[in-house]
Order: structure tokens, then C-alpha cells, then sequence
């Protein structure tokens, strides 16, 4: 409860859902700081890297939707085209019409894209490593099973 402490958060005895809660953001902000302190040498951020990860290896060669790539990364329409203007400005992304409905326009990684994913991936997956075994494996197994079991509840209210 230190570190809740150190951000502002008094808790009271047996007050495990606000501890549950405030665990949850206390852990996710300090392992994006990790990760964003990571990609911030690429000159990338978390949203970025995710972005290019589904386009690259969920849209493939034949490219996604910016609504695909928004529902994947759950975000709103107006945040995901900034991000790919950001992205198709840097050369990470290429935009292109989709035959027969010129509505649509898909988005596909570039080769500078991929490039920089693949530079950019063992750092990332060690980062990733490094945070995951500060608790062992069967915290970890816990923490999964009662994550995906929370966040399986809260997609259905």
C-alpha cells in the first residue's frame, strides 16, 4: 500500500475495492511509463507501436479499416485519425482506396514500418519480460485468470 500512498491514496482497513482499483491504475501507469521510456528512443509511443502491431500483423498485406484498427485498439474515430496522420506523415503507414467502394480507404504498414517493428520488438518483448517477472508464475496465472474473468463481466454490462 506504500506505493498507493505515494500517489495521493489513503485507503482505509479492508477497503479492497478501492485497493483493487487503485492497484490496477497504480500498476498500469508505472508499466507504461517502462514501456513509453523504451519506445521513446525509437521516437514512438504506446499508441503508435500498437497501431503499426494490428496493421502489420493483423491487416497483413491486404491493409484494415480505420475502423478495424479503432475496434482493435479501442479508441474514437476523430483519436485513431490523428494517430494514422501521424503515422502516414512519418512513412510508417501507407493509406490506399479499396476496389469497388472508394468510401474505404485501408491502411498497410510500409517497409519503414516493418523495419522499425522489427528493431523495435526485442526491447519491447524483453521490457515486457522484465515487468512480468517481478511476480512469479503462479501470481502471474492468478492475475491472468482474474483479469480476463473482470474484464469478460465488464464487456458484458
Amino acid at each position: 500500500m506504500e506505493i498507493l500512498k505515494r500517489f495521493g491514496i489513503e485507503l482505509k482497513k479492508d477497503n479492497f475495492q478501492e485497493a483493487a482499483i487503485y492497484g490496477i491504475a497504480c500498476a498500469y501507469a508505472l508499466m507504461e511509463k517502462q514501456i513509453s521510456d523504451y519506445l521513446r528512443s525509437f521516437n514512438l509511443t504506446p499508441a503508435k507501436f500498437n497501431a503499426m502491431m494490428i496493421i502489420k500483423h493483423i491487416g497483413k498485406d491486404k491493409g484494415l479499416s480505420q475502423v478495424q484498427i479503432g475496434r482493435h485498439l479501442i479508441v474514437t474515430a476523430s483519436n485513431m485519425t490523428r494517430l494514422l496522420d501521424k503515422l502516414n506523415k512519418e512513412g510508417y503507414i501507407e493509406r490506399f482506396g479499396l476496389k469497388g467502394d472508394r468510401r474505404v480507404n485501408l491502411v498497410r504498414i510500409t517497409k519503414k514500418g516493418s523495419e522499425i517493428l522489427d528493431k523495435v520488438w526485442p526491447g519491447y518483448y524483453k521490457k515486457i519480460l522484465e515487468i512480468a517477472d517481478l511476480l512469479g508464475r503462479e501470481d502471474l496465472k492468478q492475475i491472468a485468470s482474474i483479469m480476463v474473468k473482470w474484464c469478460n463481466r465488464l464487456g458484458e454490462k
